[in-house]
């Protein structure tokens, strides 16, 4: 995903049904950052004092993912982070993943998910896997970008005319908007 210059932050990725090592060794072999912990961890009930001593919205911020969430976790782990500002995306395929992907401000439900899923997200993909992303950011980014050269171009006219009929002088040449000459 670098090779595409995104500036796109994959901070979160939650294991539900999977055990913590597992999902380490998911994160390792994906090239991801494997700065994983159990969900007790989203609870304070963790046994470990280095993680315990961590407030639970910095832990979500420098975590690289949980393993055994729940649906409510998930929510929490959406709201914590919307509440330190930052934009959440998240994706799901069940009614377990509904609340959270109603509650992130880009949900986006996978190719077979389910209607409560479809439901609760902005966008439905269409095509299996999560590469069709990378795709729609781009697309995204460039109609972005279109949108906003028309708005500086009509603009840039607009104060033109102004400045040629109401004030009677033309600062840029007549010749390269197509402006009328004065009378």
């Amino acid at each position: 995903m670098a090779m595409y210059m995104l500036f796109l932050t994959c901070g979160l990725i939650t294991f539900p049904d999977d055990q913590l090592a597992i999902g380490k060794e998911t994160g390792r072999r994906l090239g991801m950052r494997t700065s994983m912990y159990p969900s007790a961890a989203l609870l304070g009930t963790v046994k470990d004092s280095n993680i315990a001593s961590i407030p639970v919205e910095e832990l979500i911020e420098k975590a690289d993912g949980f393993a055994g969430v729940f649906p409510e976790h998930k929510y929490e782990i959406v709201k914590k982070l919307q509440e330190r500002k930052h934009i959440v995306g998240m994706t799901g395929d069940g009614v377990n993943d509904a609340p959270a992907l109603k509650k992130a401000d880009i949900g986006i439900a996978v190719a077979d998910a389910t209607d409560a899923a479809r439901g609760a997200s902005d966008i439905v993909l269409t095509e299996p896997g999560l590469s069709v992303i990378i795709s729609a950011v781009l697309t995204s980014r460039a109609i972005f970008q279109r949108m906003k050269n028309y708005t500086v171009r009509i603009l840039l006219v607009f104060f033109l005319h102004y400045a040629h009929y109401l004030c009677s002088f033309a600062p840029i040449s007549n010749i390269f908007f197509y402006l009328p000459e004065n009378e």
